[in-house]
């Protein structure tokens, strides 16, 4: 009996260890499962360019057709074009092969049923499907479907949706070598912007830096070549291109909280004051600088926490569609006004052209957008190791912090305001979907507040976590 890697279906997709865990009989055998599970009767397939792509494609489509589903194939595309098919082609739901920013001996599926991205128990429920084995099998098989030149039709849908740019935009581009590179210079080239294309060939072995934007070390060739060639700012996207990150004129790195508040402050500006508060609301999640949730009120918005993860914030977009705005920490950004709520990196990108070209009509420096949001002292984001069984570690923090305002939507938000001398701080520690980590981040409006919670947290939960990564961070 073959022994399969179960351990691979995650919070959010199916990701492991090519040819290992994840090898053509498994693909092929979750083909089968997802059309079972789904009833689908059409399913938009796209993939990344790792060295296992093909073959898992190759496997994981023939499942698909065995199954009787219609496989519209996009062919190799970014996560982003996937969403955009989803939504404008006659699907049931939509599948990227990919690993996003992880190695590339990773390699993994995101799945949608419908438009949403599947997540949490969905993606377990599928997970007893594909273990249990009982599939359809019709005396018909599906049919292939190549859809040529559907990546261009998503290219020029962003820069419809973005609408015209008022002024050439100086703006370096870092891909890492992955999928989204030569997508990103036909969007850059659509939108007129100037400017040097960085690391923007197909090379799956990353050699340059792995493809994750929200890493400043990643940053560090991005931020040369801005300074170097004075450019306005650079944007970097991560591997599967549903993520973004920026540097400013000067090379230095963007938080992308920080990033969010900016398209908060711009949509909000142009939302009448009467308009509802679903119209008015900004969706972040808990890992967000309370300097965000500041610039949102400060515009007449209302600031929306929940627990991270890009398919909860679109299943809490769908609840509320008449949202404009919603972001995470990690870069993720999803634009609901004139865009279809999907984290898309090209679109990002587009709308941030598009930004600063209208702000900042004169060349006028990229910092000056983050003059009015606060910058308070924080940690980084710290990821302590796991250390024990999840379940009753998380219990021990929550116990440890009861007496204090706390928010367990994920994991545990301590809110410092009023206790230990800090007029405004807060202290996170959830465990990832991912990984085997605690991820910890601090801030206060002061830097006695920051150390004040430090300490407190070390005092609290220092015996049963060692914190030296969440000090040092």
């Amino acid at each position: 009996m073959t022994e399969w890697a179960l351990h691979c279906f995650k919070a959010y997709d199916i990701r492991g260890i090519a040819h290992d865990e994840l090898d053509e009989e498994f693909a092929n055998r979750l083909g089968k499962a997802l059309g079972t599970f789904l009833s689908a009767s059409n399913i938009a397939v796209g993939r990344d360019i790792r060295e296992s792509s093909p073959s898992l494609h190759s496997a994981f489509v023939t499942g698909l057709m065995q199954s009787g589903v219609n496989v519209h194939d996009l062919g190799i595309c970014t996560t982003g074009t996937l969403y955009h098919a989803t939504s404008v082609l006659e699907v049931d739901g939509g599948v990227m092969i990919t690993a996003s920013h992880n190695p590339p001996e990773y390699n993994g599926f995101k799945m949608c049923r419908g438009t949403a991205a599947m997540a949490g128990r969905e993606i377990q429920d599928l997970r007893e499907t594909f273990e249990c084995g009982e599939f359809m099998s019709p005396d018909i098989f599906g049919e292939h479907l190549i859809l040529e030149g559907f990546v261009d039709q998503h290219l020029d849908a962003v820069i419809s949706a973005t609408g015209p740019i008022t002024r050439p935009v100086n703006v370096v581009i870092d891909a890492a070598n992955a999928v989204p590179g030569p997508f990103l210079v036909s969007v850059a080239e659509k939108l007129g912007t100037t400017g040097i294309a960085l690391h923007c060939e197909w090379d799956n072995t990353f050699p340059h830096h792995a493809p994750d934007p929200t890493r400043p070390k990643n940053m560090i060739d991005l931020s040369d070549a801005v300074q170097t060639t004075k450019a306005e700012f650079g944007l970097g996207v991560d591997g599967d291109g549903d993520r973004i990150g920026v540097v400013d004129e000067q090379g230095r790195f963007i938080h992308p909280d920080r990033l969010l508040a900016v398209f908060a402050a711009d949509i909000l500006r142009e939302i009448p004051d009467e308009a509802s508060r679903d119209t008015r609301t900004i969706i972040h999640d808990v890992k967000c600088s309370m300097a965000l949730e500041h610039t949102i009120r400060e515009n007449g918005g209302f600031p929306h926490m929940m627990r991270t993860g890009h398919s909860f914030l679109k299943q809490a977009l769908r609840e509320m569609p008449n949202c404009p705005l919603a972001g995470e920490m990690s870069g993720h950004f999803f634009f609901n006004d004139r865009w279809n709520g999907f984290d898309d990196a090209l679109y990002a990108f587009s709308r941030l052209v598009e930004l600063v070209a209208r702000r900042l009509p004169n060349g006028e420096p990229f910092s000056s957008l983050f003059d009015e949001i606060p910058d308070f002292p924080s940690t980084g984001e710290a990821k302590v190791p796991l250390v024990g069984e999840r379940e009753q570690i998380m219990s021990a923090v929550k116990d440890a912090f009861s007496d204090l305002d706390t928010n367990h939507s994920d994991g545990v938000r301590v809110r410092y305001d009023g206790n230990l001398d800090v007029n405004a701080g807060w202290f996170l520690c959830r465990p990832s979907n991912t990984e085997p980590i605690l991820v910890m981040r601090a801030e206060a409006d002061s830097k006695n507040g920051l150390d004040a919670i430090q300490e407190d947290v070390e005092r609290r939960i220092g015996k049963i976590i060692d914190l030296s990564i969440f000090h040092a961070a």
